[in-house]
């Protein structure tokens, strides 16, 4: 009886170290890296009678110190779909200006901003059909049901910047009185 206990009891003893030894490997590697970095740094000051620039720590290629971003699950896969995304830190249009003059150029620079913009969205929709038919032949159908959506998405862009580009010149033909 005893024996068989001893036994298990060994077995045990031997599963465990298994179990919860496993970071043995890279506490002797960081003491091993620490005392060769001393050395190094002990060799070099009393190596060289001109002094120098001490060997540094190095990383291991294979661990990497990069961080991994992390994205808002909320909002990772969300598409926008209510008109056009806002441009960030957007100002409002001012509502009074010191002259009509003033208002003019106010109202030419929006007029420049929102053309440039409608050439934007009119060329995201001259490449959507060659973007189509590359979904349809290499794509799957899951592919092919996220780019109509995505497809709309551009056309509804599209639709209003030319929305915006109109409104714009509507109010500066009023401004200058035509």
């Amino acid at each position: 009886m005893l024996p068989a206990l001893l036994a298990g009891a060994g077995i045990l003893a031997v599963a465990a170290l298994f179990i919860f030894g496993n970071d043995d490997d890279k506490e002797a590697k960081q003491a091993k890296d620490a005392t060769a970095q001393q050395a190094n740094a002990q060799t070099q000051k009393s190596g060289s009678p001109s002094g120098g620039v001490a060997s540094r720590k190095v990383d291991d290629a294979t661990e990497t110190s990069k961080p991994k971003p992390r994205l808002n699950p909320r909002i990772a896969d969300a598409i926008v779909t209510d008109g056009m995304a806002p441009v960030p830190n957007k100002r409002p249009d001012p509502t009074t200006f010191e002259s009509v003059d003033a208002e003019i150029a106010y109202w030419e620079e929006a007029l420049r901003e929102a053309n440039r913009m409608l050439e934007i969205r009119q060329r995201a929709s001259e490449h959507v059909p060659n973007q189509e038919q590359r979904i349809r032949e290499n794509g799957t159908p899951q592919d092919l049901e996220e780019f109509q959506v995505r497809k709309q998405v551009v056309a509804d862009n599209l639709e209003l910047a030319q929305a915006r580009v109109a409104e714009l010149e509507l109010k500066l033909q009023k401004l200058r009185g035509g």
